[in-house]
């Protein structure tokens, strides 16, 4: 008791400096590492210094950077538009408008600042705002009631929770977070998968991260002052699997969305444990494009600078790693055009989902529950008679219609597929369950693409029960395409800065592709304009380099279409964002290729200049800097 009295006279005698010194940050974190019904953690809940002994303890920032709470008022009539909040004019935050919790401030916590003065913070947009700056994080009540549901605890400056077996495990099940609402009151959510049960995790401890860095999350790739976490996410890992013993090949690494991005990254000194990943982000600043992200975690170069999920997967790739991926075709900014178009790797099942990105998660939970529960029990195969195969064609694309046994078609609450193999790679496509429990179908949402979908290698139907149980049947027939379009050999490169070869890339979304051929020159080193001369042919131009802004340009590409210009916008802003550079001019070389002028001038980026090459015509967008 004389503890928790001397401590919280510490901080109203002694002040704000001692309670954040080291040594404050230090004996605050042993009263919370303390378990949570000891008598000094019941005694500070009643007395309600939970809260600020958590700020206290939250991260040892340097001398110099600062936790800011920002809170709106009178914005109704903003809602759905962007803002920034910025320190002497520049930005240091900013997002798109949204409600808040009925009931509650709209507020942002936990921005990063370097001044505590709140007289040098504006805001862009004509509404009353008040900024709290200190020296500790922020959090709300609704925070802290939902780490104490959840067992979440500070381990130095990594948070997780822990269920299952915390005795004598021999496996481990590591989960990631993926993003809550910007303006939900729980900002740092964990994926605690509620529906797994204590005889689930009967032989398994199940470690549960919470990314409680930045306003929302860093991706566990920073912390709060932006140095890497890598190495104290790892060492927490590593110091549970060695504790117990548990074999490296007995462990599970889970996340969807920003998780599944997180899970990778931690993955990697674990070839022989399982990934299973849903809709996870391949390039972190591309992603970060988007309108929620591109005044907050695009900003942070410190993500542009660290190893990309994308490079390591394919690393993975190349391992042979035990790889379940669920994904979307609609979701290319998470996919980066890799999951869509990889095969022939081994061990690497790739179940597609129709819907957008926030869907896949929800509808794939049968399978993806199914698929721990077997790493957790082991498998539990059942057989059926597919009885009827018909195909349907649809705008070019193709649509399967199966009937299955009366034994499969009581199954219920499952996952259907029709599965096939891309070389050694499995590749799985969603199934719809008909009014007649025996009859499963693709919609047109779910259907085959011939140009690089492996319909004819389709063999089998496959449903998942969330049990753990699968059921397979062969099909009675192969499936034929029936289809004049042509089946595309499309690459799954990477997109490369390297200026001494020509390249191919593939840009895909939904269905539609787009194919190029380019050729960096470099240019510049430290400007911030990316040059993009568009051609007919690599090669064609006497000097690429020629232009009105040659002086800034950081660097200069020929990029050269396959078969139209398809997705050239996506295509440029990939360029854009891989070099880092903040203005792109674009000069689109000869009459066949003005298909493509608007479609560049329209790009969703705030500097962006086109023009057709001896014609005159400029096109112009120029947004804030």
């Amino acid at each position: 008791m004389s503890r928790i009295h001397g401590f919280k006279r510490s901080i109203t005698m002694a002040g704000k400096a001692a309670a954040y010194s080291p040594a404050g940050l230090e004996f605050a974190r042993a009263l919370l590492a303390s378990k949570p019904d000891s008598p000094v953690r019941r005694i500070i809940k009643a007395k309600g210094l939970e809260g600020r002994i958590r700020r206290i303890a939250s991260e040892n920032l340097p001398q110099g950077i600062y936790f800011a709470k920002l809170t709106l008022a009178d914005w109704k009539s903003w809602n759905g538009k962007p803002f920034r909040l910025c320190q002497d004019g520049a930005v240091v935050y900013g997002n798109s408008i949204e409600p808040p919790a009925r009931g509650f401030p709209l507020e942002y916590r936990n921005i990063m600042v370097t001044c505590n003065d709140v007289s040098r913070f504006t805001l862009d947009i004509d509404v009353p705002f008040e900024l709290k700056i200190g020296r500790g994080a922020f959090t709300t009540p609704q925070q802290l009631r939902y780490d104490e549901q959840y067992g979440v605890e500070q381990r130095g400056d990594v948070f997780y929770s822990l269920r299952g077996n915390t005795t004598n495990p021999t496996k481990m099940l590591v989960t990631f977070p993926g993003f809550g609402p910007s303006t939900t009151r729980i900002s740092y959510a964990v994926s605690y998968l509620k529906d797994l049960t204590d005889d689930d995790l009967n032989d398994t401890l199940m470690v549960c991260f919470q990314d409680r860095y930045l306003a929302a999350g860093s991706y566990m790739m920073v912390d709060n002052a932006g140095r890497p976490l890598y190495e104290r996410v790892r060492d927490a890992i590593e110091g549970l699997r060695s504790s117990f013993a548990i074999d490296r090949d007995r462990m599970l690494f889970f996340g969807a969305s920003k998780g599944g991005a997180i899970a990778i990254q931690y993955a990697l000194e674990y070839p022989e444990a399982v990934l299973l990943l849903a809709v996870p982000q391949m390039n972190l600043p591309y992603y970060f494009t988007k309108p929620a992200f591109k005044d907050n975690l695009f900003r942070h170069d410190v993500l542009r600078e660290l190893e990309q999920p994308e490079v390591r997967l394919r690393q993975y790739f190349d391992e042979g790693r035990r790889i379940h991926y669920f994904y979307t075709n609609s979701d290319e900014s998470s996919n980066h055009s890799l999951i869509e178009l990889t095969s022939d790797v081994p061990h690497l099942v790739k179940y597609r989902i129709d819907g957008q990105h926030s869907d896949v998660a929800r509808a794939a939970l049968p399978a993806m529950l199914g698929l721990i529960r077997q790493f957790l029990h082991g498998l539990a195969d059942k057989e059926f008679t597919c009885e009827e195969l018909r195909t349907f064609r649809h705008t070019g694309n193709v649509q399967v219609q199966v009937r299955v046994d009366p034994a499969a078609s009581k199954v219920s609450g499952a996952n259907w597929f029709i599965q096939g193999q891309a070389g050694r790679t499995r590749f799985l496509q969603l199934m719809t369950e008909h009014s007649y429990d025996f009859v499963k179908y693709t919609t047109s949402e779910q259907s085959l693409f011939p140009a690089y979908d492996p319909i004819v290698e389709l063999e089998h139907v496959l449903a998942i029960e969330p049990n753990g149980t699968t059921w397979t049947g062969p099909l009675p027939a192969r499936v034929n395409p029936g289809s004049r379009i042509t089946r595309q050999q499309l690459t799954n490169s990477a997109l490369s800065l390297d200026a001494s070869t020509v390249q191919e890339y593939v840009v895909l979304e939904g269905e539609s592709f787009g194919r190029y051929k380019y050729r960096w020159h470099s240019r510049a080193r430290g400007a911030d304009t990316l040059e993009m001369h568009v051609v007919t042919e690599l090669g064609d131009l006497a000097s690429p380099l020629d232009g009105g802004h040659r002086e800034r340009s950081v660097y200069s590409v020929e990029v050269q279409p396959i078969e139209g210009c398809n997705l050239a916008d996506l295509f440029a802003l990939r360029l854009l964002v891989a070099t880092g550079a903040r203005r792109l001019h674009v000069v689109v070389h000869g009459d066949s290729l003005k298909a493509v002028l608007e479609t560049l001038a329209a790009m969703a980026w705030e500097d962006v200049t086109v023009e057709l090459q001896d014609s005159g015509a400029v096109l112009a967008r120029a947004g804030e800097q």
